[in-house]
């Protein structure tokens, strides 16, 4: 093999290398922008979700305030419920001591205290 040929296989082998080295960029590159694309599109939905999400919570807070407020509303109304209750249950409580009372267990303690504390004339 002459000094020439010798230099043109070196050559052909590098222009192999080369084609090779090429060819991996090339296909590297193309897996790049897929997976760029991919990633794009995985971000927008992302995006979506989280603007879809940010609503909800929008609704819910909006929710929260009008609860809040008629829980305010009906506090009051509540309150005077509970304590008309307690009242009815003091009046329950006193209609059976007043009851024991008169109808014997004290019947002459409340006719003592009648006949010293009033008195009943005829006109």
């Amino acid at each position: 093999m002459t000094e020439a040929e010798s230099i043109q296989a070196a050559l052909r082998e590098f222009a192999q290398a080369i084609g090779g080295l090429q060819a991996t960029v090339n296909t590297l590159t193309q897996q790049w922008r897929d997976q760029d694309a991919k990633a794009s599109e995985g971000r927008r939905v992302l995006y979506e979700k989280i603007g879809g999400l940010v609503d909800d919570i929008r609704t819910l807070e909006g929710q929260v305030k009008a609860a809040i407020s008629d829980i305010a509303f009906m506090k009051p109304i509540v309150d005077g419920v509970i304590e008309a209750r307690q009242q009815v249950r003091g009046a329950v409580k006193a209609g059976r001591w007043i009851y024991w009372v008169a109808s014997g267990g004290g019947g002459a303690a409340v006719l003592w205290v009648a006949s010293h504390f009033f008195s009943v004339t005829l006109k």
